[in-house]
């Protein structure tokens, strides 16, 4: 080994250089394979916990204006509506090749009567006065029209809260173009509502001149008596109601006609809306948003199993307020008495975390019965949860004191005292489909689908880390490629620039004596020192460089996207640290240029040895 160091300390400069390139290539090599490996790890350790879903929403195929007469003005309101020739279904999703993990789902909510439980209202309103709307008898304070905000009293309540009796309140026929006169010695009954219109006209100017503010009061409007039910395919029944007499004269038999029948039926549901709770059927909890983006966790118990979905078990998920307010407990069974069906909006849109209620008001079937349950069954509490308020408005915030119960466990869940009904929105629909299987899905759908459906992703990054590793990794990949080919062609040349060209010292070796394992060892040693030396100081060194590169980062986003339009959203985004660096890609490659540089050398060298030592001293003599 002495003689072969000896001999490339020569020629220093090659001798460097070689080297120096040696370390080069193994740090390609080990960077390019250390990277590659980390990404594949930290992708692989992080895939379990990644879920892609996602949820439709139909675009409206036009919009319509109708025209609402406002007393203020003495003008017509136009309000615009989306229209839709037809709805959608879950099934007009299922087309050839959509790889579904869980199929797409419509969900209606139900609210459930419950007259023996205390509900967030109650327990936020304990003694809460009732004004949002009532079936009364009233009579108007004086004379008077009705196209402006008049005082009224309420004499006697007939639906509503019985506190309001004798109250004197601000009044208007507000929708009504041509109202008919009110008289003071005369009874009337309706049913009255705040519908966020306030006092004009007399009334208001006259609370003006003793009061140095803005004077800001609402004003009780007549409501139609007409059924809101649907039939269970969404369309209006005939109501006679409707567009009808709003305001009708209180008379001796008058409760015996039509009007008054339908009023004491309207009156029997006017205040059971602080009795009630939703009840949302799913086929997965992760399917709702609200457990998906972390705003609703399971908090005690555990959530309804695989099993439990399917064969529509009685056991639900019931929200950790709702348990407190009536000291319930994990395993207790809570009574659900279904009464009206909505499929039109999810529960946070009816029933608001902070215990407001947007209720239907007195209801009757379309041909003016009350309106009674029709379903009753106990659920086993298996599960509690709790949500996070953050305060601010959200379309996919769940229902204040909202069960989560099996989707297979209603029984009557086609449409029974449909109250609404709509097409697939984000927060009723959605789906769940392999990670990484956006691209795959919109492909499929639109050879086989309609533009009349959009669609939303939520990933909780997945695509966006996986894009990054998959270009963390494609770089590595060529990083690799090149060490690999980059030692191939040093080896090749300097072998030959060490080796080969050394043929005439292994020939004077030889005729001195040595043997040809002498020769082997006097001219490979010095050579596989350089190459272990390279190989060894360049994976060391992109072992550390590649310590400092970062696999979980490649995925993020480093400009704004405040205003930029995408199909995947960002919600609930997984926390991804890399996986721990491994040594193996620096010892493999390692140990990969000391075996080629040993064989490529060993190769050239049994080449020279294989000729006749005075040929080639002949040769040397001849040049």
């Amino acid at each position: 080994m002495k003689n072969s160091v000896k001999q490339m300390m020569r020629t220093p400069v090659r001798t460097v250089l070689f080297l120096a390139l040696m370390v080069f290539a193994a740090l390609l090599m080990t960077l390019g394979g250390t990277i590659w490996l980390k990404g594949s790890r930290t992708m692989a350790q992080y895939e379990d916990r990644f879920m892609t879903i996602g949820t439709v929403r139909q675009i409206p195929d036009s919009f319509e204006q109708t025209f609402l007469w406002n007393a203020e003005t003495k003008d017509y309101e136009v309000k615009k509506s989306a229209q839709y020739s037809d709805y959608y279904t879950p099934d007009d999703l299922l087309f050839p090749g959509a790889a579904y993990i869980r199929e797409p789902e419509q969900r209606a909510f139900y609210i459930s009567y419950q007259p023996d439980y205390v509900t967030t209202y109650q327990s936020l309103n304990p003694n809460g006065i009732a004004r949002g709307a009532l079936i009364a008898e009233f009579s108007p304070m004086e004379d008077c029209m009705p196209d402006e905000s008049v005082q009224i009293q309420i004499t006697k309540v007939i639906g509503g809260d019985p506190r309001l009796e004798g109250v004197v309140d601000y009044f208007c026929d507000h929708r009504n173009p041509s109202p008919e006169m009110l008289y003071k010695d005369k009874t009337y009954v309706a049913m009255l509502g705040h519908q966020a219109s306030y006092i004009h006209g007399k009334a208001y100017e006259e609370k003006m001149q003793s009061k140095s503010e803005v004077y800001i009061g609402l004003e009780m409007l007549p409501f139609s008596l007409e059924s809101d039910m649907l039939l269970p395919d969404g369309s209006q029944p005939e109501d006679g109601f409707r567009d009808g007499q709003t305001i009708f004269e209180v008379t001796d038999g008058f409760y015996e006609t039509e009007a008054g029948r339908r009023i004491l039926n309207l009156a029997q549901t006017e205040l059971i809306w602080k009795n009630c709770q939703p009840v949302t059927g799913t086929n997965q909890t992760t399917l709702l948003m609200p457990f998906y983006n972390g705003q609703a966790f399971i908090c005690e118990g555990r959530d309804i199993s695989e099993e439990e979905y399917e064969s529509g078990s009685k056991v639900c998920l019931a929200p950790k307020t709702f348990m407190e307010n009536n000291g319930l407990s994990l395993g207790d069974s809570v009574k659900v008495q279904l009464l009206y069906t909505d499929r039109r909006v999810n529960a946070g849109r009816k029933f608001w975390l902070d215990g407001s209620i947007s209720f239907y008001g007195g209801q009757v079937t379309p041909d003016g019965d009350p309106i009674e349950v029709f379903e009753s069954s106990e659920y086993t509490v298996v599960g509690i949860y709790d949500v996070t308020f953050s305060g601010t408005d959200s379309k996919f915030d769940p229902g204040a004191d909202e069960l989560i119960v099996p989707m297979e466990s209603i029984e009557a869940r086609d449409g029974i005292n449909l109250m609404a009904c709509g097409p697939m929105t984000d927060a009723t629909t959605s789906f769940r489909i392999p990670n990484g299987g956006i691209d795959d899905f919109l492909q499929g759908w639109a050879e086989y689908g309609t533009d009349k459906l959009a669609f939303t992703f939520y990933d909780m990054g997945y695509s966006k880390l996986k894009e990054g590793i998959d270009n963390m990794k494609a770089i590595s990949l060529v990083l690799f490629v090149a060490g690999i080919i980059l030692t191939v062609l040093l080896l090749l040349f300097f072998s030959h620039l060490f080796i080969t060209k050394q043929a005439q010292r292994t020939a004077i070796e030889r005729s001195l004596g040595m043997r040809k394992a002498q020769c082997r060892l006097s001219m490979l040693s010095g050579f596989a020192l350089l190459v272990l030396l390279g190989s060894v100081l360049g994976a060391a060194a992109g072992f550390r460089i590649s310590g400092r590169i970062s696999a979980a980062n490649a995925g993020q986003t480093y400009y704004e996207t405040t205003y930029t339009t995408g199909l995947t959203n960002a919600v609930n985004e997984i926390a991804v640290e890399d996986a721990a660096d491994s040594r193996t890609p620096a010892v493999y490659c390692a140990v990969f240029i000391v075996a080629a540089g040993v064989g490529i050398a060993w190769v050239k060298m049994n080449r020279s040895l294989k000729r006749e030592p005075m040929r080639l001293l002949s040769e040397r003599a001849e040049e």
